[in-house]
């Protein structure tokens, strides 16, 4: 497994899915992955659940620039685990049906 550090993407492929660069390095069980793009709500929850079973997890505010400049809360998240937890958390995303990257 491969990993690009400048979009915190692991991928079995040469190339990041996201941008196409091709400096990636073997990932490591420490490694912030992108997980998954959740809803505010969702995530909120998602992260209290994952903060209690002891599993690091960074949520990053996502949405449209126009949220952004009246300055509203945007409506989502970007979900980053460590790599040695990612699969874990995709099965709890799969099991509510959230997006998945």
């Amino acid at each position: 497994m491969n990993f690009f550090e400048s979009c915190n993407i692991a991928c079995d492929g040469e190339r990041c899915p996201k941008c196409g660069r091709k400096k990636l390095r073997a990932v490591t069980d420490e490694d912030f992955c992108l997980v998954a793009r959740v809803d505010r709500n969702f995530g909120d929850c998602l992260k209290d659940r994952l903060e209690n079973e002891k599993i690091d997890c960074v949520l990053m505010p996502y949405g449209t620039g126009v949220r952004s400049k009246f300055a509203l809360p945007l409506e989502s998240y970007l979900l980053y685990v460590r790599y040695q937890n990612s699969e874990y958390v995709r099965q709890i995303i799969q099991e509510t049906k959230a997006d998945i990257f």
